[in-house]
């Protein structure tokens, strides 16, 4: 079994705490968007590709109606291999700043697998550290019956 050393340990936790930020971030947006925004079917007028292969980044932009009537036109957060020009999708903006717009269908599938894997690393990293405080991990070998001392 490889030991995990105080450093690695608490670099471990650092990273847990940072999927857990990604995730609750992520599930307050999500959250935010469901709650507060408006529905409306937008049209993607440009797609993007930026890169080859594995970096390609993929630009998409919609064009969409407020119910007060206002156009509007922006970059969609979200990227899918069914996208294309002319299609349909659902958006959800604020009222009070219809610029603000997310696609409808981002669920909490993200927020979930970050949350899991953030949980999942600071449960590794405390007991790490509780084997290396222990004395499990510092590479000292103890014996039974010489009290603390190293041998």
């Amino acid at each position: 079994m490889t030991k995990l050393t105080k450093k690695n340990a608490i670099l471990v936790i650092v990273s847990g705490v940072l999927f857990l930020a990604v995730a609750v971030f992520s599930w307050v947006k999500t959250v935010y968007y469901r709650g507060e925004g408006v529905h409306a079917d937008a049209e993607i007028v440009d797609i993007d590709v930026n890169g080859i292969g594995d970096d390609e980044d993929h630009d998409v932009t919609v064009k969409f109606t407020t119910e007060k009537g206002e156009e509007i036109t922006g970059k969609l957060d979200v990227y899918k291999s069914s996208f294309y020009e002319g299609k349909i999708v659902p958006v959800l903006y604020i009222p009070d700043d219809p610029n603000n717009f997310t696609y409808e269908k981002n669920g909490l599938l993200l927020p979930l697998i970050f949350g899991a894997a953030g949980v999942a690393l600071v449960v590794f990293g405390v007991i790490g550290l509780a084997r290396n405080r222990r004395g499990y991990d510092d590479g000292t070998d103890y014996r039974e019956g010489d009290g603390a001392d190293p041998v």
